[in-house]
């Protein structure tokens, strides 16, 4: 392989000749942009009133040979609670800070009610009152070392409730948007609450598909019975509902 490589080149002494030259330019025009005073920072944009600073000044150094991506880290662990913190290259000469923020998808009962993200990262924003917009979990064991927020958590509960959340999502809109909470104290009966604080009551996670055509099939009946609902058992093959007294 090595001997019909050296004769090929031997036989177009052209096209290793171009390559050569090639090299040779790329390597030029790299060092003239190392030495250009054009491509040397001279401004760094943040958005307004961040908190985010640069514990080395980069004014006058080379745009082109900042690390982005360190400089992304060391800019993320000033502030956890970012989603990331995007370094974007503008030339000739500029680098402009763009900080990405978490968006929750549901709230989670600790000490107080905090914003959770689909990564489970628990935003340190807690209310009294839960908020009425976000998706409440319950279930979640408050004591538990692995559950804080400011940070990822790992909790089994917690990322069987995010799970849940986002299968009920796919789920038909007759189903997904009158979701209100998630019950996971018990991980073989997971329960929600829709609106008008109807309960449902399933089984397992590994059920849960199965359980939501049922739910799905259960909801239109009632609907056109106009039947005002306790709760709805969608355990069974054929769903019990129950009426509220």
């Amino acid at each position: 392989m090595l001997w019909s490589g050296t004769c090929w080149m031997v036989r177009h002494p052209q096209t290793l000749l171009a390559a050569v030259l090639l090299a040779g330019f790329g390597w030029a025009v790299w060092g003239y942009v190392q030495r250009s005073d054009v491509f040397r920072i001279s401004t760094v944009i943040f958005p307004p009133q961040s908190p985010l600073i640069l514990r080395e000044p980069l004014i006058g150094e080379n745009l082109l040979a900042v690390d982005i991506r360190g400089l992304s880290e060391a800019l993320k662990r000033q502030q956890p609670s970012l989603q990331e913190v995007r370094v974007v290259r503008q030339l000739p000469n500029t680098l402009r800070i763009e900080p990405v923020q978490r968006i929750p998808i549901a709230q989670v009962k600790l000490d107080r009610w905090y914003p959770v993200d689909g990564e489970g990262f628990i935003v340190p924003d807690g209310s009294v009152a839960p908020r009425e917009r976000l998706i409440r979990l319950v279930g979640i064991d408050r004591g538990a070392s692995s559950v804080r927020p400011g940070r990822e958590n790992a909790d089994e509960r917690l990322q069987l409730a995010l799970r849940v959340l986002k299968t009920v999502r796919r789920a038909p809109l007759s189903v997904s948007r009158r979701l209100t909470e998630i019950n996971v104290v018990d991980p073989q009966q997971i329960r929600f609450l829709m609106e008008g604080d109807t309960e449902v009551r399933c089984g397992t996670e590994a059920e849960l598909d199965a359980h939501l055509q049922r739910l799905r099939a259960a909801l239109q009946a009632i609907a056109r019975r106009s039947l005002d609902v306790q709760y709805i058992d969608v355990r069974f093959h054929e769903p019990v509902v129950h009426p509220r007294t």
